[in-house]
């Protein structure tokens, strides 16, 4: 953890990328201080039976020490830009205006996250869902240097933290994760302020994820009508949230608050450690089945090379049917409403055995830190550049991604911003600055 503040915290950056290798950190390590704190060793820390969770611990924070050496070769010559450079850029365009495009690109993500799985060629349609968070990172910023309309912006973004609790998934983290990312661009050190600003904000989203963990199992079935899937029947989002609230207020009430949010606690830990699923694996591949030699990652890029929007036949990939195969534990799929992946490093593991698995773990980091070093150098200017590394929170943290999304997402995200910053960006940047005033 600390060789990842030590390589990546970038002055005059946003640290969207910094987290989100801190995010890779607690995948992989999270059990390592639980363990401690409840005096059990790593091996007993099992869900599905006996597996070596001490030895998938060191691979996987072996991977990560590959993927993050492949990150920063490709970024190590990206130059600091100064802050004034940054501030005269931010300074030149209308706030109100940065607040209406916000609102807009929002309103869109929200309709097109709902259909966009159901569209073929839907990804290529994820660029404009990714650019909601783009536009939040340039809010952040602009508001980092000129305080004009920041209370509205702290009104919008709470609202929004709370209306992501009417959906299957609440995406309330990533508002907080692209929001520190932003606060933080133009933070040259910690002050008292930040530092108490930053922890207040950790302790709430802890606090959110814990309560979600704990909570979330009764309000989906809420959501669902009963049945085991993720399509939604209750659509009123106001409504939703009203249930979630009533459904929190019962688990923690004053009677039960101190064991709901110790279970909470267990359950968000469990959910974000993903290193049982490659302790399982390591258990089952070579014993019982063969390393496959490069198919499962051939049959990725297969996957991405064959967009469904010219290939309608193309079969869907089913994450828990490749897990339930490489694990040796029967997992439930997409018929009951659950997913659950094997993720970059296993499937790496499978294909090539505990030594060469790492080659792909080094390709795959060196392929992140060249997208955000493209952006930042060859953005519409340094400032988008910069702001177009919001989105990579959604496979950046890549091992518990499986590799077939972890390349279309990344690819789409890299194509779709391609062809924004060439083309259209300009425009919008244009229209920004138009009617810029000092109250502005």
């Amino acid at each position: 953890m600390l060789l990842i503040f030590r390589l990546f915290w970038r002055v005059n950056e946003p640290k969207h990328l910094l987290i989100n290798l801190l995010l890779y950190w607690a995948v992989v390590a999270i059990l390592i201080p639980y363990s401690d704190i409840i005096n059990q060793p790593l091996n007993k820390l099992t869900k599905y039976g006996k597996s070596d969770i001490r030895a998938a611990t060191w691979i996987s924070l072996i991977a990560l020490t590959i993927y993050l050496i492949g990150v920063k070769l490709a970024i190590r010559k990206v130059k600091i830009i100064s802050t004034i450079a940054l501030s005269t850029i931010l300074n030149k365009y209308n706030g109100t205006k940065i607040i209406i495009v916000y609102l807009s690109v929002s309103i869109i993500s929200a309709i097109l996250n709902s259909s966009i799985v159901q569209v073929p060629g839907g990804q290529l349609l994820l660029a404009v869902v990714y650019m909601k968070w783009v536009i939040l990172t340039m809010l952040i910023a602009f508001t980092l240097v000129n305080s004009a309309n920041r209370k509205l912006v702290i009104l919008i973004i709470s609202f929004e933290v709370i209306l992501s609790f009417s959906g299957f998934w609440a995406e309330f983290k990533n508002y907080f994760l692209v929001a520190i990312g932003a606060y933080l661009f133009l933070l040259p050190k910690f002050s008292f302020r930040s530092t108490f600003l930053l922890i207040f904000i950790s302790i709430i989203t802890i606090s959110f994820s814990v309560i979600w963990s704990y909570s979330k199992g009764e309000y989906r079935q809420y959501l669902t009508g009963g049945e085991r899937s993720q399509v939604i029947i209750q659509q009123n989002l106001f409504s939703n949230v009203e249930k979630f609230i009533e459904i929190v207020l019962k688990d923690f009430s004053a009677k039960n608050f101190v064991s709901s949010f110790s279970d909470g606690i267990d359950n968000l830990i469990y959910r974000v450690s993903y290193v049982e699923f490659l302790s399982m694996t390591l258990k089952q591949v070579p014993a019982y089945l063969p390393h496959e030699n490069g198919i499962l990652l051939q049959n990725a890029f297969e996957h991405i090379l064959k967009p469904r929007l010219f290939f309608p036949d193309k079969k869907p990939i089913y994450d828990s049917e490749l897990t339930s195969k490489y694990t040796g534990v029967q997992f439930s799929g997409a018929e009951q409403g659950t997913s659950f992946s094997l993720g970059t490093v296993a499937e790496s593991y499978v294909d090539f055995g505990r030594y060469y698995m790492f080659i792909p773990i080094f390709f795959f980091g060196l392929w992140i830190g060249w997208m955000y070093r493209y952006f930042i150098i060859n953005g519409y200017n340094v400032v988008w550049g910069m702001c177009y590394s919001a989105p990579i929170f959604q496979f950046a943290w890549s091992f518990p991604v499986p590799t077939s999304k972890f390349l279309g997402w990344s690819i789409t995200y890299f194509l779709g911003f391609w062809f924004l910053n060439k083309f259209l960006i300009q425009y919008l940047d244009s229209w920004l600055q138009k009617g810029k005033t000092d109250k502005s």
